[in-house]
């Protein structure tokens, strides 16, 4: 990353002012018709950046687990692990993708490799913690192609690896210039009451998991079409 320093009307054509500025690439909008700067994927984040982009993913992830079977089914179900409107999986992953790709991120393909690496084996070991420590099945790839023990499949790790570019690269700029313009002390509150929820909702879901209908039960009854025999199968 280079230092450049700008001009006060190049500061004022990018909104920047006062100072010295890292080199970013800008363009002219014709439609718009003024200086457009693409948003800086490079920047650090604080600690409380870090904890509300957690949750922003988590809780975003559950909204589009939750608003697939909406859609597809036409019923609301909680697929969370936990009990809360939260899947920390999809916390854990944006989050680490961008403290473990931050130094490359101008190696795109390599982070879109490497994020699909990392998301599978995240997925992977998760599901056998999930097993072995709750007993319960969330997910089942069997019939998938390319799957691995049902923990993992082609499909599922390729959108992952997409989902760490949109998050790399677009998602937490954009939410970080936001939490930015928010009252500190506001955010750190929120962030705060959060994790106490969060917390709470872990421990007790370690001794009651979400079983919900659609979540854990992986059979399915077929019945033949001379209503003579119910045949039960293990997806």
């Amino acid at each position: 990353m280079t230092e450049k320093v700008y001009t006060l009307e190049e500061l004022r054509e990018l909104g920047e002012y006062p100072g010295v500025a890292y080199e970013q690439k800008y363009h002219f909008s014709r439609f718009a018709n003024k200086v457009i700067k693409h948003r800086d994927y490079h920047r650090s984040y604080s600690l409380l950046g870090y904890i509300l982009l957690f949750f922003s993913f988590s809780i975003g992830g559950w909204i589009w687990e939750v608003g697939i079977h909406v859609i597809e089914d036409g019923v609301f179900i909680n697929r969370g692990t936990m009990h809360g409107p939260w899947l920390p999986i999809y916390g854990f992953g944006g989050t680490l993708a961008i403290l473990v790709f931050r130094k490359h991120v101008d190696n795109q393909v390599g982070v879109f490799v490497w994020s699909v690496l990392m998301c599978g084996t995240a997925e992977y070991i998760t599901s056998i913690l999930i097993e072995k420590i709750q007993h319960l099945k969330y997910w089942d790839y069997n019939g998938y192609f390319l799957n691995i023990n049902g923990r993992i499949c082609f499909e599922g790790v390729v959108v992952f690896g997409f989902a760490c570019i949109f998050v790399i690269y677009i998602l937490s700029p954009f939410l970080d210039n936001i939490y930015q313009k928010i009252n500190k002390k506001l955010l750190t509150v929120a962030a705060i009451v959060l994790c106490v929820a969060f917390a709470a909702d872990f421990i007790y879901s370690l001794n009651v998991p979400n079983k919900g209908k659609g979540i854990t039960d992986y059979s399915v009854s077929v019945v033949q079409q001379d209503n003579t025999e119910t045949i039960e199968i293990n997806e």
